[in-house]
């Protein structure tokens, strides 16, 4: 999909939204919706579910609202599904693993993310979409305390996201790499690694491309305080402790912040500023309200009892503990209706994939035949003409022609010469499924193209005459006095060679159907390969023939 199709005043809109969404800024909730309004005056489903992904990451990124969140998600997969949009899918899934995750289910998170990632298959290699789905990977493995294991997903996550500068997210998705390795050198204890994660976080500081609002989010301001606390800089330390503080007992928090500040938490436990905490966990209670997501209401129970046995408050720990048990019943009952409803989507995207599945094969496919159409030939040569190229392979095309056929066709009616179409179409098929080297389509009326890949002359004529032979077999137009007069054979013409930069799909179609017409001029039911795209006496001395 390209924005700047839809016209001026949608890619004005667009360029609106990814600004604010870069800022993290408040209005990136009304530029999204505007976008999505106009979407919907122009009635272009993929741009409709386009627009519902960046509201629902709106919500995501920046607001409570987790069921405005949901709504608007599921609304985009299935109209982007639809359409076989794999960037925005891709993106969708990454969501949805985010989602599950928060609901504490690790095992689905990672089912989306490998979802997440069969998507990204089908886009550009520029695309930094993996580099997100690997970075939230890599989250399921650090939670788990295999932090090695973490940390590779983390590099790999580095790497896909500077394939693209342009995505409105860039800083922030380095900036959060930085701090994850961090994250990883502190629990290995590399204090030389550590440092360089510093140092790549202070040079985007200083880059004024970079938004200063970044570095005020928690999981930075944590990843510096903790940071300086193990490299022994006390200053430093204070700074960013003082800081997160003030955050974390004034603000309001969206769902990405809350287990951060569970993290946050605990580590003040471990440095003694219990007072901190107390006033923390009081506010904290204002998110988790809105949130109503029983697994973060969990994580606070289990924090407020750990608080609470340090802190010596018997009474307050006993309350804490019941709520913990309250917390696990929901979360068990959430679980279930999670799978049910996370299943259920799953089983929607199917069924809609099974059409799609349909509807592209006919799209590709030559009803009479079953073999590909011309449309398929087109998409299958661009590939097949890469990687021979790039490979340096042979790469072979052979125009096959049935002869006579016009005249067999009047003869015998169109219902007979549509069989013996589809007899021919058979017998092709049965060398492709052979050699799976060889693909087939029919061109239109009586032609018929076959490619063949990394395939030696003598192999080629091999499959060449033997079609031939088949066909000659099946003795169409033979009368019952075995008189030939103008029986159905085949005539074909090939060009095998290995493609230069510049060749493409007419280029050896041009070359076969030069083969196929001295076929035509001298004998009818004979086979040419051809090395060359013109017809020369050179070429004609060093061609195949039979």
């Amino acid at each position: 999909m390209k924005i700047e199709d839809y016209g001026l005043d949608v890619a004005l809109l667009n360029d609106e939204m990814l600004k604010e969404r870069a800022h993290m800024s408040e209005g990136f909730f009304g530029s999204s919706n505007k976008l999505l309004k106009r979407a919907k005056e122009i009635g272009e489903p993929n741009l409709i579910g386009y627009s519902y992904y960046y509201v629902a990451d709106a919500y995501y990124l920046l607001s409570t609202d987790y069921k405005k969140f949901n709504t608007n998600l599921l609304k985009a997969i299935e109209l982007l599904q639809e359409c076989g949009d794999m960037e925005h899918l891709a993106r969708c899934y990454n969501l949805l693993g985010i989602d599950a995750l928060k609901h504490g289910n690790p095992e689905l998170a990672l089912d989306f993310y490998l979802n997440a990632l069969k998507y990204c298959d089908d886009i550009e290699e520029t695309s930094s979409i993996p580099g997100f789905v690997m970075f939230n990977i890599g989250q399921i493995y650090l939670n788990n305390n295999e932090i090695k294991q973490a940390l590779q997903y983390v590099k790999q996550a580095y790497k896909g996201i500077r394939k693209n500068r342009n995505d409105s997210l860039y800083y922030r998705n380095l900036l959060y790499c930085y701090c994850f390795q961090a994250d990883c050198y502190i629990a290995l204890d590399k204090p030389d690694s550590v440092e360089k994660c510093l140092t790549g976080i202070d040079q985007l500081e200083q880059d004024p491309k970079v938004s200063r609002e970044l570095f005020q989010d928690l999981p930075v301001l944590d990843i510096k305080m903790r940071a300086h606390h193990f490299l022994k800089q006390k200053d430093l330390y204070e700074k960013y402790a003082d800081m997160l503080s003030y955050q974390m007992q004034n603000n309001k928090f969206p769902l990405d912040n809350v287990e951060d500040i569970y993290q946050i938490c605990r580590f003040f436990m471990k440095v003694g500023r219990f007072g901190e905490v107390d006033r923390v966990i009081k506010n904290l209670e204002r998110s988790l309200t809105d949130l109503n997501i029983a697994n973060l209401r969990k994580g606070y129970a289990k924090l407020k009892i750990e608080f609470f046995d340090k802190m010596g408050r018997d009474k307050d720990k006993a309350a804490a503990l019941l709520e913990y048990y309250e917390s696990s019943l929901e979360q068990e009952k959430e679980s279930i209706a999670n799978y049910k409803f996370f299943m259920n989507i799953r089983n929607r995207l199917s069924s809609i994939e099974k059409e799609n599945r349909i509807l592209v094969k006919q799209a590709e496919t030559d009803p009479l035949t079953g073999l590909g159409n011309r449309y398929s030939l087109n998409k299958y040569a661009d590939t097949a003409f890469e990687d021979a190229y790039a490979n340096q392979k042979s790469l072979a095309v052979e125009i096959l022609d049935v002869d006579n056929f016009k005249h067999y066709n009047d003869t015998y009616g169109h219902q007979v010469g549509d069989e013996c179409l589809r007899s021919i179409a058979e017998a092709i098929n049965n060398i492709c499924k052979v050699k799976p080297s060889v693909k087939a389509f029919r061109y239109g009326g009586d032609e018929f193209v076959l490619v063949y890949e990394d395939m030696t002359d003598a192999q080629i004529m091999e499959c060449a005459t033997s079609l031939r032979d088949q066909v000659a077999s099946m003795r169409f137009g033979v009368t019952k006095r075995g008189d030939k007069g103008t029986s159905v054979t085949i005539s074909q013409g090939i060009r095998n060679s290995i493609p230069s930069e510049t060749n493409k799909l007419w280029d050896y179609m041009y070359a076969a159907d030069n083969a196929l017409y001295e076929v035509k001029e001298h004998k009818k039911g004979e086979v040419v390969l051809l090395h060359n795209a013109l017809i020369s006496q050179r070429s004609l001395n060093e061609a195949k023939h039979s």
